[in-house]
């Protein structure tokens, strides 16, 4: 028994540095507190055969025969390391399922035919207002240990499957306390304006979501508004994001999922911190986001979970200097918790090389949620990392559909998920 005169901290283990020995190569971006951008989301830094010395929860060199004494060393021989991922978009808190809609999705039946059908959202949202929150952490520890194991070592998780505040609280809450378990980090986003309940007018749900802001600030650090036809309108997303704004959260959209409906404008008129999907946004939208400072957070699993070929257009945003990034969009339309998979769909789908795939999937990914000690392998920065079974980074796209992921590292530590 602990002596009630004694501190607990004497009776902890002296925390020992960790070295990382021999990596066939350390790759990662370029040490920036802002985006990276064309040219520059292009290239990053290959240290070879290199090892990487981690002092608590931040990395202190890179190096090659770096010194080993007082430290834990790791054999990585042959392996390569690079910074741990950021899934800077997911919806990661739901009940139930919607596996038969993929079946109807193969018919025809398009994402907003199934939404007005009472599908989509809407069936998501019944399924988890009815779910105790015990259940809502159970299934959503799972997905979060799904998505720890291919890399994701922080993740941002929207609320937006209650529409009501009892429910949308309850999210928040789960996502809060999934952040406590010593797993990936969370970062939690308020979006009750996710879809107009059926037991609501529209008028009445945009000032209830509004009305809540104050309250729900405690549990959330954004808000997002999902402004799309079908959705809320530029003029709803408005009154919402401003209102927001006022109780301080920082500002999300979706924006221009389907078409350049006004959601990527209104998000460069706020200066939000990430417009979100952007497959439809035009030239014009995308200069303006850029002149902004917004970040561009694609989802290319999205287009692919609706059988659609229209993603995103990474290469004409790179080409204008628009920073970008990657995120799962998981959740029950698009389920998904690999960031590997993102990346690969980003090459081939998007054009974009595996040098961007990478910046967009940690640095940038990073920026987007407003983390601006992660991302990048080098001095001073937080100890996310990940030990990759790979030759060369470029195999996170090259050699697709699986795994790459032997060891896991966040804040210094192995992480067991």
């Amino acid at each position: 028994m602990v002596s009630e005169n004694r501190c607990l901290y004497e009776l902890a283990p002296l925390e020992i540095m960790l070295l990382l020995r021999g990596a066939m190569e350390v790759v990662t971006p370029k040490p920036t507190s802002i985006p990276l951008v064309g040219e520059a989301m292009g290239q990053v830094v290959r240290h070879p055969h290199a090892d990487v010395l981690i002092d608590g929860n931040q990395i202190v060199e890179v190096g090659q025969n770096l010194d080993s004494s007082n430290s834990k060393v790791i054999d990585v021989s042959g392996k390569v390391i690079v910074p741990g991922f950021v899934d800077p978009h997911t919806h990661l808190v739901w009940s139930g399922s919607r596996e038969h809609e993929l079946e109807w999705k193969l018919e025809g039946r398009t994402y907003q035919e199934i939404l007005a059908d009472g599908g989509g959202i809407l069936r998501t949202v019944g399924e988890t207002r009815k779910a105790s929150k015990e259940d809502l952490q159970s299934e959503s520890l799972i997905r979060l240990k799904n998505a720890v194991r291919h890399g994701t070592t922080t993740i941002e998780i929207k609320s937006g499957y209650g529409l009501e505040k009892k429910t949308e609280i309850k999210q928040l809450e789960v996502a809060n306390w999934l952040g406590t378990l010593g797993l990936a980090e969370t970062v939690v986003t308020y979006m009750g304006a996710h879809a107009i309940p059926d037991d609501m007018d529209r008028y009445t749900y945009v000032a209830s979501v509004s009305e809540n802001l104050e309250e729900l600030r405690k549990l959330a650090e954004f808000c997002d508004v999902f402004c799309e036809e079908g959705a809320f309108t530029e003029d709803e997303s408005r009154t919402i994001l401003e209102a927001a704004r006022n109780a301080g959260f920082g500002l999300k959209i979706h924006a221009d999922e389907f078409g350049d409906t006004g959601g990527g404008k209104l998000a460069a008129e706020l200066r939000v911190i990430s417009a979100d999907h952007l497959a439809g946004s035009t030239l014009e939208t995308i200069q303006a986001l850029r002149d902004s400072g917004v970040i561009g957070v694609l989802l290319p699993g999205t287009p692919l979970a609706i059988l659609s070929d229209h993603f995103a257009p990474a290469r004409k945003m790179i080409a204008n200097n628009f920073p970008i990034a990657l995120a799962t969009d998981c959740n029950p339309n698009c389920y998904t918790e690999s960031m590997q998979l993102m990346q690969q769909l980003a090459v081939f789908r998007m054009g974009m090389t595996p040098a961007e795939s990478l910046v967009a999937s940690t640095i940038n990914a990073a920026l987007a949620i407003g983390k601006t000690d992660r991302g990048c392998i080098a001095e001073g920065w937080k100890a996310n990392l990940l030990i990759c079974d790979i030759p060369d980074y470029r195999h996170l796209t090259y050699h697709f559909g699986i795994n790459h992921v032997e060891t896991v590292i966040i804040g210094g530590k192995v992480i067991d998920a």
